[in-house]
């Protein structure tokens, strides 16, 4: 199942670092395999990712998605 998150992109040191989305609603998910273009600190942009096989990650976040696309807001 797809669903659209808007927020903040961040780069966490967690296990030799990983990207996440603070979301607006105040969660940090974790991108699965972001596309090299949203990994910049602080772009603020809209996703949309599939949580199916995106459950169990190293960077154990609590809630992760596997990039599907994104935009810049």
């Amino acid at each position: 199942m797809n669903q659209t998150l808007r927020g903040e992109v961040r780069k966490l040191g967690l296990e030799g670092g990983l990207w996440a989305l603070a979301t607006e609603d105040g969660r940090m998910v974790e991108l699965i395999a972001p596309p090299q273009d949203l990994c910049v600190a602080g772009l603020r942009v809209e996703v949309v990712g599939e949580r199916r096989q995106a459950e169990v990650t190293i960077g154990m976040l609590g809630d992760a998605v596997r990039v599907v696309s994104f935009r810049r807001l």
